[in-house]
């Protein structure tokens, strides 16, 4: 790809290798990268100047992770798809009119990723002074990110999921826009351990990303198995001695906030419960696209249970 240069450059010229260099130099703004010289109206661009500027470009495109396809290169830059995230570690791609994470979202004490992980072994997320509690009235921060090759977040309520979202500047994705992101991904009923989605008991849950076929046609990884994910919508509950979690007959967190309406003529009102989708890895064959819980209010947590954002 590197060319070597051996004269000096009209301006008509120079505007044409500038427009080249400008095209690169956005392209690979995802690579970081950085050329030497800059070039002002009026001055002269020498041949070693370009050349340097072209080889360092090259160099980029060369060095380029092999996993970036040209649609998400063309989502990234391309006016009207594009779908930033919020920052390097934040990966969204563009599903309709929607931004989607791409993959389960991890939780972090960093806006950027870093910091403390949240939620990935046990439900450590913040206490004390600054909580970050299971009703998510929270009055310390954490922050949802989509990254590749991180255990997903779980132990998390839809309370904290939701807030996790917000102070991300995302929201958690409704259960319309969720299954339009799911579109394409492959419903096996089975699990080869390699390659297929995530729905076999004895692998537990897995890195975001760790099955290279479970991806929809979106280009999203993981909506089938591994972690099953709250989505934004609560529908009327049920009453059942079996699932407490579904039956909760009071607010979950002892308040007085009237709840009316809900299973009205069964023996107790019971608590809305908040839908989950696309099942995890205890689900073997009724994990897929059409996957849908509700059984489960929106104070439960388990190590079953994730979610992703949207803006």
């Amino acid at each position: 790809m590197k060319r070597i240069f051996k004269k000096r450059f009209s301006m008509m010229e120079v505007a044409g290798l500038l427009s080249i260099l400008l095209l690169g130099i956005g392209l690979y703004a995802w690579a970081a990268t950085t050329v030497p010289y800059s070039f002002t109206a009026g001055s002269t661009a020498i041949a070693t100047q370009v050349n340097a500027n072209f080889n360092t470009l090259a160099t980029a495109i060369d060095s380029v992770d092999s996993s970036v396809t040209p649609d998400q290169i063309r989502d990234k830059f391309y006016s009207g798809t594009s779908c930033a995230g919020n920052g390097a570690n934040d990966i969204m791609v563009k599903v309709g009119p929607l931004c989607v994470d791409v993959f389960e979202a991890s939780v972090w004490s960093n806006p950027d990723g870093t910091g403390i992980q949240y939620g990935t072994a046990s439900d450590n997320y913040p206490t004390g002074v600054t909580a970050f509690p299971d009703s998510g009235n929270w009055t310390g921060k954490v922050y949802a990110l989509s990254m590749p090759g991180k255990f997903p977040a779980t132990y998390i309520t839809w309370f904290q999921a939701q807030q996790a979202c917000a102070l991300s500047d995302k929201r958690l994705l409704t259960n319309a826009e969720w299954q339009m992101a799911a579109a394409g991904t492959p419903d096996p009923g089975t699990d080869d351990l390699p390659t297929d989605c995530n729905i076999t008991p004895a692998t537990g849950k897995l890195t975001t990303g760790s099955r290279s076929a479970c991806v929809s046609k979106w280009g999203i990884v993981d909506m089938v198995g591994n972690v099953s994910e709250w989505v934004a919508d609560w529908i009327q509950g049920y009453n059942s001695d079996n699932w407490n979690t579904g039956a909760i007959t009071t607010d979950p967190y002892g308040n007085s906030d009237a709840i009316i309406g809900i299973n009205e003529g069964l023996p107790a009102d019971g608590f809305p419960v908040a839908l989950i989708r696309g099942g995890d890895f205890n689900s073997n064959a009724g994990a897929g696209v059409f996957a849908m819980d509700a059984t489960h209010g929106p104070s439960f947590s388990q190590n079953l249970i994730g979610f992703r954002c949207a803006r």
